[in-house]
């Protein structure tokens, strides 16, 4: 607040989100107070430059600390009264937190290198270390901001970071082990924070999931690396190629077939009980990465159903979304600054429309 009469600068009753706090008036007379409290920095600058940074306490204003308060700016320049010219920032140092969400590419598995969407969505929790590197990065010399501005900037910025890097691992390994991932991804991000003047205190990945078109083939992929997965599929060529000797005509081909086939057989049934000595047959859940025994209908872990069960029992159609939103049903953020409702929300990946 400014009191003119007074000539007071202080920032008193702060909104819970507020990040940064600009005093309106640009003449600052010689003898003005600044009180700055313990959760803040007050900055001034002039001229694009930064003159000092205060940090808590009770100043009075004078030459001592700015030697531009004089009265040449009154006798050279025609003022009515000894004033100096400059913006005086206040920075919080309270730590904030917020909600990220991102859809990007990345690969499933090593040695599996489709492409596939990630849709992910999180918390984040950081805080201002550095003021001046903070106003020189993120504010730099413009005439006007604020804190919804510089919140705004912070989304895009965060969620831009973490796109990037969760681009760059497998599918699995984080569906796999989102705490894992959490730490990584927190870790490759945290200088770019710093070379902002911010710390970034934690980062969790609270979900991560991809279309319902790739779920299957990645279950299918999963479930073939194992070599019992690999075994149950030369049972399905099997039972195919019996299919077929059965529909044949006769002749050679007919007879060659049911003399190979016994023991085709034979040898697999070798292998498959030898398979279930060694080991039981474990697929991974494609919804939480959990293994279950092969085959199986519900995640022992999760409770979601198997890919073979939702190809038994069509999935419940959602109901339609509304053609527009104020505010995300999923995760409650505030769409109302966007031209139009996206197809995906950009805070917490849900699909829209």
């Amino acid at each position: 607040m400014a009191d003119e009469r007074t000539n007071v600068i202080a920032w008193q009753n702060p909104g819970p989100e507020d990040i940064v706090w600009e005093y309106d008036q640009e003449y600052i007379r010689t003898l003005t107070s600044l009180t700055v409290d313990e959760w803040q920095w007050a900055v001034f600058v002039r001229d694009g430059q930064i003159l000092r940074v205060f940090d808590a306490g009770k100043y009075s204003l004078t030459t001592a600390n700015f030697p531009f308060l004089t009265k040449i700016y009154e006798k050279v320049l025609g003022y009515k009264e000894n004033v100096f010219k400059a913006k005086v920032i206040f920075i919080s140092k309270k730590q904030f937190q917020g909600k990220w969400g991102v859809r990007t590419m990345c690969k499933v598995a090593q040695n599996y290198d489709a492409p596939i969407p990630l849709m992910g969505n999180g918390e984040f929790t950081y805080r201002v270390s550095d003021p001046e590197t903070f106003i020189t990065q993120m504010i730099g010399g413009g005439k006007s901001f604020n804190t919804g501005s510089v919140s705004s900037f912070m989304k895009s910025f965060i969620n831009e970071q973490i796109g990037q890097q969760l681009g760059k691992q497998y599918y699995m390994d984080v569906f796999g082990n989102l705490d894992s991932a959490s730490l990584l991804t927190k870790m490759n991000i945290e200088e770019d924070f710093k070379n902002r003047g911010l710390e970034l205190l934690a980062l969790k990945i609270n979900n991560v999931s991809t279309e319902e078109a790739y779920q299957k083939d990645i279950y299918e992929v999963q479930r073939l690396r194992t070599d019992v997965g690999a075994q149950y599929k030369q049972f399905e060529v099997m039972e195919k190629m019996a299919d077929a000797i059965g529909d044949s005509s006769g002749g050679a081909a007919f007879g060659t077939g049911m003399m190979l086939f016994p023991q085709m057989m034979q040898q697999l049934n070798q292998q498959a009980m030898q398979g279930n000595v060694q080991q039981q047959p474990k697929v991974l859940c494609p919804y939480c990465g959990n293994p279950n025994d092969y085959p199986y209908k519900f995640c022992g872990n999760c409770g979601k159903p198997s890919p073979q069960m939702q190809q038994q029992q069509p999935p419940a159609q959602p109901a339609a979304a509304p053609k527009s939103f104020k505010n995300c049903p999923y995760c409650g953020e505030d769409l109302s600054g966007l031209p139009k409702t996206p197809k995906f929300c950009p805070y917490c990946a849900e699909q829209l429309s």
